[in-house]
C-alpha cells in the first residue's frame, strides 16, 4: 500500500509538472524580442496574400490584443509577436480558412538579456517634448538618413555590408535611422549611373515591375531581406524610422484608399509592428499628397491595426501641422527646415506639446568639397554641424545627411567628418540633464541658452567670443566646463556663483563654435 501510494503521488506530481505553464516544452521568448509563430495548411490557395489571418494574443496582467498575420511561403502563414511583460503568454489564430482558424500556441516571456534593447520608443509623459524608452532609459535621437539602406546586400543573407555599416554608425552615436520601405529612383540621378547607384534597386517590393506591379502579391524575397535589415537595426538598439510611402521617388503605389492600399498597410503592420525599435512615418514629403482626408484615414488605419501603438509621425507637411490638423493623430512632428533652424524649432515646439525632429536641415558634401554631391545642394561638414547644434539648443532633435548615403548613391565605406561631429554632439548632451531644460532668452548676452534655471545651463555660440551669463537663483556655486564641438575637447571654466558672470572661451577656439556646460555632469 505504501509503495502504491508513493507511485500514485509521483504520477500526480509528473502530471502537474507537465500541466504547468512553465513546462520545459514551452517556447521561451525574451522580453521585447519579436518571435514568429508559423501555421500551415495543406490545400493550395488562389492568392494566399488575400487570406484573412490574425491571432488573438493574451499575456499577463490582463494584456489582450489582436495582431495581423502574413503569408510567408508556400502553405505557411505567420504571426509575429513581441511580448512586453514577463510570464505566460498564449495565442489563438483567426482566419477565413478553416485549417488556419483556431490554432493555438503558447510561450513564456523571459527577461531581456540584451544591453541594447530597452523596449519601445515612447514620448516621455513627464517631459512631453522628449523621448524615453519603455524601461525608462533616456533616448536622445541622433538621426541618420539612409533611405536606400535596404538596397544593400540583397543577395547576401549575412548582410556583411549592412552589418559593418550599422556597426560604424552605432560607433559614431547614430541611434535613429530614417529609411524607406521602398523607393524606386531619383530624378537627379536617374537610372543606373554607377555601381554604387541603387536606383532602381535590385529587388522590387511587389510581384511584377514598377511599370506593371501586381499590388495584390508581395515579392517575398524583398520582404525577407527587409526583415533582416530591421532585425539588424533592432539587435543594435537603433530605431527604424520607416517611411511607409514616398512621393518623389518614382514609385507606382496602390491607388489611394483601395483594397490593395489597405493590403499594403496591413502587410507592413503585420511584419514590423512587433519590433519595438520601429516608428512609423506616413510618407516622406507628405505635402505632395493633397488629399488630407486620405492622409487622416491612413493614420487612423495604422492606429486601428497596430496592436503595439508604435509612434507615428508625418514628414514635412507644414501647412497641416501649423493649423493643428495632426495634433490628435500623431506622436511627434517631423520636419525639414533649411533656414532659421532655431527660431523655427522654437515655434514648432510652442505650437503643440510633443517632440519635434528636424530630419532634413543640411546635406554634407563629399570628400572633394562643396561640388562633390549627388543631390543639387550640399554644405560643408562644419556648417551642417553648426545647424545641428542650433536645432538641439532649441530643444528639438535632428538627423544627419551625407550625400553618398542619404539617397540611392550609397558608399558605406566612407567616413565623413560629420560622423565625428555628431558623435561629439551626442556625448555633450548625454552628459547633461538636457530633458529637464528649456530654451531661455536673455540669460546669455550671446549665443543660445538651454536652462533648468538655478540648477543647470547649456550655452552655444556659433563663433567663440566673450559674453556675459546671468545665473540667477543659484543657491550654491556651479562647476563650468567649455566644450569644442568639432574636436570634442573639454576645458575647465571654473566655478560660477549666483549673479552675472563674464566669460571668455579659450583663446585657441576663438574662430570656432563653442559650448559651455554649467552644472553637475550627468553620471
Amino acid at each position: 500500500m505504501q509503495i502504491r501510494s508513493i507511485c500514485t503521488h509521483v504520477v500526480v506530481l509528473i502530471l502537474i509538472w507537465f500541466a504547468s505553464p512553465m513546462m520545459a516544452a514551452d517556447i521561451q521568448v525574451a522580453r521585447w524580442q519579436p518571435h514568429d509563430f508559423a501555421f500551415s495548411r495543406s490545400a493550395k490557395q488562389g492568392n494566399p496574400f488575400l487570406v484573412a489571418f490574425s491571432a488573438d494574443v493574451i499575456g499577463p496582467v490582463g494584456i489582450k490584443f489582436n495582431v495581423p498575420g502574413f503569408f510567408d511561403s508556400e502553405g505557411t502563414w505567420k504571426v509575429r509577436v513581441s511580448p512586453t511583460v514577463e510570464g505566460q503568454w498564449s495565442l489563438v489564430t483567426r482566419s477565413s480558412v478553416r485549417e488556419l482558424d483556431n490554432q493555438r500556441s503558447s510561450f513564456v516571456c523571459v527577461p531581456n538579456s540584451s544591453a541594447y534593447i530597452h523596449g519601445a520608443l515612447r514620448v516621455d509623459p513627464q517631459h512631453l517634448h522628449q523621448f524615453i524608452l519603455e524601461d525608462g532609459t533616456r533616448f536622445l535621437p541622433i538621426g541618420y538618413e539612409c533611405d536606400w539602406l535596404w538596397a544593400l546586400d540583397t543577395t547576401d543573407p549575412a548582410l556583411k555590408t549592412i552589418n559593418a555599416f550599422l556597426d560604424k554608425l552605432a560607433q559614431y552615436g547614430f541611434n535613429f535611422i530614417i529609411l524607406n520601405t521602398y523607393a524606386h529612383d531619383t530624378s537627379w540621378r536617374k537610372g543606373k549611373t554607377a555601381e554604387d547607384d541603387f536606383g532602381p534597386p535590385p529587388l522590387y517590393a511587389w510581384e511584377g515591375t514598377n511599370d506593371k506591379p501586381d499590388h495584390t502579391r508581395f515579392n517575398l524575397p524583398y520582404w525577407r531581406h527587409y526583415d533582416r535589415v530591421i532585425q539588424a537595426m533592432y539587435r543594435r538598439g537603433i530605431v527604424a524610422h520607416i517611411f511607409i510611402k514616398v512621393y518623389n521617388k518614382q514609385v507606382n503605389w496602390p491607388a489611394n484608399g483601395s483594397a490593395e492600399d489597405d493590403l499594403y498597410f496591413r502587410w507592413l503592420i503585420a511584419r514590423y509592428s512587433a519590433y519595438p525599435n520601429v516608428s512609423w512615418d506616413l510618407s516622406k514629403e507628405a505635402n505632395n499628397e493633397k488629399d488630407l482626408a486620405y492622409k487622416v484615414g491612413r493614420l487612423r488605419f495604422i492606429r486601428a491595426n497596430d496592436p503595439y501603438r508604435r509612434l507615428i509621425t508625418v514628414h514635412d507637411d507644414h501647412a497641416i501641422y501649423d493649423r493643428g490638423g495632426y495634433d490628435d493623430l500623431l506622436d511627434y512632428r517631423s520636419d525639414q527646415q533649411h533656414s532659421k533652424w532655431r527660431d523655427t524649432m522654437l515655434n514648432h515646439l510652442q505650437q503643440h506639446a510633443w517632440p519635434v525632429i528636424n530630419t532634413e536641415f543640411g546635406y554634407e558634401c563629399g570628400p572633394k568639397g562643396l561640388n562633390d554631391k549627388t543631390y543639387n545642394v550640399a554644405q560643408s561638414p562644419e556648417e551642417v554641424c553648426r545647424r545641428a547644434w542650433e536645432v538641439y539648443m532649441a530643444g528639438g532633435f535632428g538627423a544627419y545627411y551625407y550625400t553618398y548615403t542619404a539617397w540611392d548613391i550609397i558608399r558605406p565605406e566612407d567616413t565623413p567628418p560629420g560622423y565625428t561631429y555628431f558623435k561629439h554632439l551626442r556625448e555633450f548632451f548625454e552628459a547633461t540633464g538636457y530633458w529637464r531644460m528649456k530654451p531661455v532668452n536673455g540669460l546669455s548676452s550671446d549665443g543660445y541658452c538651454l536652462a533648468n534655471e538655478g540648477i543647470e545651463y547649456l550655452i552655444f555660440l556659433n563663433t567663440a567670443a566673450p559674453f556675459s551669463l546671468n545665473l540667477r537663483g543659484l543657491s550654491t556655486a556651479l562647476k563650468a566646463q567649455w566644450y569644442q564641438p568639432f574636436t570634442g575637447k573639454r576645458k575647465d571654466a571654473g566655478s560660477l556663483q549666483n549673479g552675472a558672470a563674464e566669460l571668455a572661451p579659450p583663446t585657441e577656439w576663438r574662430n570656432s563654435p563653442v559650448a559651455l556646460h554649467v552644472g553637475t555632469p550627468r553620471q
